[in-house]
């Protein structure tokens, strides 16, 4: 494996760990350094962001394949981009924090959000800087469900009870880790309603799509030059916008 953050190391786990100890070390490591719990620790969030970065790699069989054999510069050159933003973990892994954490997510907003922007390392050639050149890249990211258009829940003529809340409408003290009661998000408080969540996304509006995209580099590109591509980054939230995508182009020195 190239040299890079090391995700084993982060979450304290043999390289052979299985999918279960991944799941368990996550929420163990989650629950220590979660922001809410550690309010006047300035360091607990980026920890917390990186053990996220660290479980979503990991815990799923294509991006752990090609971490164990390119490392994290692999993945970012894949379009893989991590965790800027403790807002992206919250969002990422609302499910898991719901189920085993019972973190209520105060943090996260309900009107139209930005997409977050992805970046892609694409490697060029001394002649294809000089000449220009198109190129096609594969690049990840978050799009909006076309089953139900980015709501996160489908029309029912049944009354259905909130899987998230299971049907009490709150988080309270007694039922969360964090003491941070509040109205379930997801069903608004009502506990029931007539709407089952999406099972295309999980309810969560988007899913992570690999796509396709023709590149025109212009002629005369240098080393280290960043290209913004409006819109091609992943869909936002509720109908917002999406965001841009941008290239980080390395010229091969001539003598590679």
């Amino acid at each position: 494996m190239k040299s890079g953050r090391d995700y084993y190391q982060i979450l304290g786990l043999p390289k052979d760990a299985t999918l279960q100890n991944v799941k368990k070390r996550f929420r163990q490591l989650a629950l220590q350094y979660h922001p809410d719990r550690n309010p006047e620790n300035p360091t607990s969030e980026e920890t917390f962001k990186r053990v996220a970065e660290a479980y979503h790699v990991l815990s799923d069989p294509y991006r752990r394949r090609l971490y164990d054999h390119e490392g994290r510069q692999g993945l970012r050159e894949h379009g893989y981009r991590g965790f800027e933003r403790t807002e992206d973990v919250l969002r990422t892994f609302a499910s898991e924090f719901f189920d085993f954490l019972g973190i209520t997510g105060t943090r996260s907003q309900r009107g139209p959000l930005r997409g977050a922007d992805v970046c892609y390392a694409l490697e060029l050639s001394p002649e294809e800087a000089a000449m220009g050149v198109k190129k096609t890249i594969r690049v990840s990211t978050m799009e909006t469900c076309s089953q139900c258009q980015g709501n996160g829940v489908k029309p029912t003529s049944e009354v259905q009870i909130c899987p998230w809340c299971r049907g009490r409408g709150r988080y309270s003290e007694a039922s969360t880790i964090f003491a941070a009661a509040g109205v379930c998000p997801k069903c608004n408080g009502e506990g029931k309603g007539r709407r089952r969540f999406c099972e295309s996304c999980d309810g969560q509006g988007r899913h992570e799509v690999k796509k396709d995209l023709l590149i025109d580099i212009p002629a005369g590109a240098q080393d280290n030059t960043r290209l913004r591509i409006s819109q091609e980054g992943d869909d936002g939230e509720v109908h917002g916008e999406s965001g841009d995508l941008y290239l980080m182009l390395h010229v091969r020195s001539k003598s590679a």
